[in-house]
């Protein structure tokens, strides 16, 4: 593949080696969830629990709840803080003000979309933000993530 060649990541299929099982976030619609805001769709409950790891990559993925839409992955993020459970946190901060793409998983959620989340661990004798954000940008230089403007330049809007 040419250097500034990148595959789309809503088109591509990822190794599943070293990645958790995705777990459902967020939702439009209530089934044991709680609201993450007026008109701002619902948070899960269990997902303050699901995640406790401190350093690694994450990636979103917008799942359609209605006939014909699709099943993207659609953002890509690592842990940006050394404390603690930073990844779980950082999360979290999606699951309930958006972080800095708010309007996007609003977006998504209006638009009767679930939101699922996975993560990919650090591994090693010294796991670091460093290796985070490594193995972010090894992802990011091989694949056009949807919501990323980091290496992809603008914000795609795929979701029907």
């Amino acid at each position: 593949m040419a250097a500034n060649q990148r595959h789309a990541r809503e088109c591509s299929h990822l190794p599943r080696a070293g990645w958790s099982d995705w777990e459902l976030a967020m939702a439009p619609v209530p089934l044991g969830f709680e609201p993450r805001g007026p008109n701002q769709g619902l948070i899960r409950s269990g997902i303050r629990n699901a995640l406790s790891l401190q350093f690694g990559i994450y990636e979103w993925r917008a799942k359609g709840t209605l006939r014909g839409q699709p099943n993207h992955v659609v953002y890509l993020g690592s842990t940006c803080t050394v404390k603690p459970g930073a990844l779980r946190g950082r999360i979290l901060q999606y699951c309930t003000n958006g972080s800095h793409k708010q309007d996007l998983i609003n977006d998504a959620l209006g638009k009767s979309y679930e939101l699922w989340v996975r993560v990919k661990i650090v591994e090693g004798r010294n796991p670091s933000r460093e290796n985070a954000e490594a193995m972010e940008n090894a992802l990011l230089n091989r694949y056009d993530y949807a919501w990323n403007t980091r290496i992809n330049g603008q914000i795609r809007y795929i979701l029907p």
